[in-house]
């Protein structure tokens, strides 16, 4: 049976360093290197994914299939991204100069 609130805690923890439908936008700021951009819609589909897992847990009612680590990770890799767009737009001038060093 799906752990509601570990799932909320999840949620909750991901959108504290980064809202989903804004990973999937990046694309539209065009001050971003593509890398940035596309490390940013695979985020927001990894996030998909594991509210799929949870989803379809809940629907064939069996145990939780996400792991601890797999959470773990997830938040990680988004904490660690949302430091380097915060890095990326002060520095957007530069990339739209042509110059990335």
């Amino acid at each position: 049976m799906a752990d509601y609130e570990r799932i909320a805690r999840f949620i909750y923890g991901f959108h504290r360093f980064a809202n989903p439908e804004s990973l999937r936008k990046l694309g539209g700021e065009g001050i971003l290197p593509a890398g940035l951009v596309a490390r940013g819609a695979m985020l927001a589909q990894r996030f998909d994914a594991v509210l799929g897992d949870w989803q379809d847990d809940a629907r064939l009612e069996r145990a939780d299939s996400v792991s601890d680590a797999r959470i773990a990770a997830l938040l990680k890799d988004t904490r660690d991204f949302a430091a380097e767009l915060a890095y990326a737009r002060t520095q957007g001038a530069q990339w739209e100069g042509g110059s990335e060093g």
